[in-house]
């Protein structure tokens, strides 16, 4: 978990999280394949859109990240651009096999689904005219988030497909939870975050006890910022880092990407109803994770860059 906290990085997070990339199909008969990326079971994904959606990538980064970043080189070697490249083509691929599956089980992907998920994104936002004003700082416009979300439809629309046909069984359900200790106990917690390790100090001192955290949380005048969780399992980063799983206990000052942060958890939930819940969507991800790698695996794909 990525704790985001000036409001524009939060309204920037919700953008991102609900972009993804374009593909296209269209008749197999006569394609130039010098103007294709790839070919997924003789559907063509055609390289003036993935140059589209590479540009606007590109000017994204840019924005978010400063001119050089695209040139930096990542762990592996490779320029961060390098990086994009190959990630946008294979989103690029695994999108056109997602609706190659549904085109098989006469599954219909229409502008209805896309226009009520602008709605959903539209509706955390604020309303479209924020929507699309945070769009155009993108360098995006109307007509390309519209492409953008009629994608963010197959992919919803796949899920939905998966989750509706799968043949999984409660007791397999049941079987993964008890074999998965992480699963059985979930912490929800607060958190006191400082740009400055002084600060932080200083707020330490006054804290002996949760009462006394709580206050600060309460307080209307602060140097800090506060997150509040939801309900994790133990292995959350900033759980992790505080290394603190007791009720009402209050960790010690720990960093995290230049921020310094207090940490108490002031809920815990052991109630197995609720667990063998979160665990049936963790363990449908799984399983989902597993049918798509089949999908890629009897799909024929065929490259035309690297």
């Amino acid at each position: 978990m990525i704790v985001q906290t000036k409001k524009t990085k939060k309204i920037l997070i919700v953008i991102i999280s609900l972009i993804s990339f374009l593909i296209t199909s269209c008749s197999t008969n006569n394609i130039d394949k010098n103007n294709c990326v790839a070919i997924v079971d003789n559907k063509p994904i055609f390289k003036e859109k993935f140059e589209k959606e590479l540009s606007f990538y590109q000017k994204f980064y840019i924005k978010k990240y400063g001119e050089s970043y695209l040139d930096d080189k990542n762990k592996n070697g490779d320029s961060n651009f390098k990086k994009l490249e190959s990630e946008l083509l294979d989103s690029l691929i695994k999108d056109q096999i997602f609706l190659n599956d549904l085109d098989r089980n006469n599954i219909k992907v229409s502008k209805n689904d896309s226009q009520n998920l602008l709605k959903e994104l539209s509706d955390k936002i604020g309303d479209e005219a924020s929507l699309l004003a945070n769009v155009e700082a993108f360098g995006s416009d109307q007509s390309e988030i519209n492409e953008i979300l009629f994608n963010d439809s197959i992919r919803k629309k796949h899920w939905e497909f998966f989750v509706n046909n799968n043949k999984i069984k409660d007791k397999d359900v049941r079987e993964f939870y008890k074999n998965n200790k992480k699963l059985q106990k979930m912490y929800k917690y607060d958190v006191l975050i400082f740009d400055d390790k002084l600060e932080a100090q200083k707020v330490k001192e006054q804290i002996n006890n949760s009462n006394d955290f709580r206050k600060f949380l309460e307080s209307d005048i602060r140097n800090y910022e506060i997150f509040r969780s939801d309900f994790v399992y133990n292995d959350d980063k900033l759980l992790s880092l505080a290394n603190i799983y007791e009720k009402d206990k209050v960790s010690k000052i720990f960093e995290n990407e230049d921020s310094y942060f207090i940490l108490m958890v002031n809920s815990l939930n052991t109630k197995e109803n609720d667990l063998l819940v979160r665990a049936k969507e963790i363990y449908l991800k799984n399983e989902y994770d597993k049918y798509i790698k089949n999908l890629i695996k009897n799909s024929n794909i065929n490259l035309f860059i690297r």
